[in-house]
């Protein structure tokens, strides 16, 4: 049988296989602790923002990073991010990596300091076991301050 022929053949079953999706690797997610908080840092590409999302509600607190402007990207990655309780006491100090924080915090009202680029935002939240708070951050682009 003779090349052509064998081609068009096969053809027809080369091309069914098109119309699935590739299957997706799982990403994996590194938690880390510091003291008794539990955080996952990250979601730089498509696959690992989807597992980080996936992940939040297993999480009382998420932290959404971005750049001001008419689209969320690009998204912000090596913030320092603070977290106080109500007596002033540091439970968290770290630096991202991505624009997701998951953070698994004792039940308790605690203070965030979020500093990236040179720009700061502050904001209290309220975390309870059996909520999920979603506080999102938006800094400004180098050249808008």
């Amino acid at each position: 049988m003779n090349i052509i022929k064998r081609l068009l053949l096969l053809a027809p079953l080369a091309l069914a296989g098109l119309d699935h999706a590739p299957a997706r690797a799982a990403v994996a997610l590194q938690e880390q602790t510091q003291g008794r908080v539990a955080y996952i840092s990250g979601g730089v590409s498509s696959d690992e923002a989807d597992a980080m999302k996936a992940a939040a509600k297993s999480y009382p607190l998420t932290l959404e990073l971005a750049v001001a402007g008419p689209q969320r990207d690009p998204y912000i990655a090596d913030a320092r991010v603070e977290i106080r309780d109500q007596q002033g006491n540091a439970v968290l100090d770290t630096k991202t990596e991505g624009p997701f924080l998951l953070v698994r915090l004792p039940s308790g009202t605690y203070k965030l300091n979020v500093q990236w680029n040179g720009a700061q935002k502050e904001a209290t939240v309220q975390v309870a076991a059996d909520r999920h708070q979603h506080i999102f951050f938006e800094f400004p682009r180098a050249a808008d301050r």
